[in-house]
């Protein structure tokens, strides 16, 4: 039987990212969670922690973790069979990436969140790094570009999500008049999801040798700021093709000749799910089948 409060020490500290952060949080020492790592990592037979800036789990870690967020799931589910519909609430926390809520994911959600009484946390990130919060057990299911499924969950396809290059006339007109090329990108002013390695940056450094740094770019780390961005007309962005939809089609933005990019999109999952977080799973292959393609 596993010790629960040592297993609280390890989510906290991998959470936190430090043994003093963890300790702050749990009301403790640093000594004492310490004390409980070492005792975890003792009957457990593996080390659980790597110990650097910042701490993170080891491989055996995360499946722990996994098991530690797979459990607390099925006794909530437990705990609203045996006590009816009075029982409280479903705490669901989910990695998504910031598109994803961008082109409606929420309402889609809502029948599911109400009808199962679930609080949704959503974590955002990139999609190239949601797995990681997955691995961390900071959620119990992501929206990743990654196919390969990690310790204690399972994986499904969402299919592809068309990304169109988009911008106003009047900016293709002064920074595109002569085509998108590698000169022209140097001096168009590039709207780019926050500050890691996005879709837009990879594009620019594979598909014309430009560097971070060789050209213009507004860094907003949100989805609908960054789109609003390029209908203000201060910029160009790389965006969802269901996002940008309307203003297409009025002719309010233009996409700029570049190929659609697709990008393949899986939803990461606990193999063992409570009712209310395999209803998630459900309507999140929902929501995919009508805005990502196969």
């Amino acid at each position: 039987m596993l010790d629960y409060k040592l297993l609280e020490a390890l989510e906290m500290v991998a959470r936190a990212g430090s043994f003093d952060a963890a300790a702050k949080r749990m009301h403790l020492t640093q000594s004492a969670v310490s004390q409980r790592i070492r005792l975890l990592e003792e009957r457990i037979g593996a080390v659980l922690l790597v110990r650097d800036i910042p701490v993170r789990p080891t491989p055996a870690g995360e499946r722990l973790l996994a098991h530690v967020k797979q459990v607390r799931d099925l006794e909530t589910d437990l705990a609203r069979q045996v006590e009816g519909e009075g029982a409280g609430w479903n705490s669901l926390s989910v990695g998504v990436n910031a598109d994803s809520l961008a082109i409606g994911l929420i309402p889609a959600l809502a029948p599911v969140l109400r009808g199962h009484r679930i609080l949704l946390e959503c974590v955002v990130d990139d999609e190239s790094y949601t797995l990681d919060l997955l691995k961390a057990g900071e959620v119990s299911g992501c929206i990743s570009t990654q196919a390969q499924a990690v310790a204690g969950c399972e994986v499904a396809s969402l299919g592809a999500l068309a990304y169109l290059f988009v911008a106003t006339p009047a900016f293709v007109g002064h920074f595109f008049a002569d085509g998108v090329t590698r000169e022209t990108l140097t001096h168009a002013p590039a709207a780019v999801y926050g500050r890691k390695q996005s879709l837009h940056r990879r594009w620019l450094r594979e598909a014309h040798g430009l560097e971070e740094g060789g050209y213009p770019c507004h860094a907003i780390p949100d989805s609908s700021a960054l789109y609003a961005a390029a209908c203000a007309g201060v910029a160009y962005a790389v965006v969802p093709r269901a996002q940008a939809a309307p203003q297409l089609a009025d002719g309010a933005l233009v996409a700029l000749g570049v190929p659609p990019l697709p990008v393949a999109l899986y939803w990461h999952y606990a193999t063992r799910q409570n009712a209310a977080a395999q209803a998630l799973t459900e309507a999140i292959q929902s929501f995919a089948a009508r805005f990502v393609t196969a």
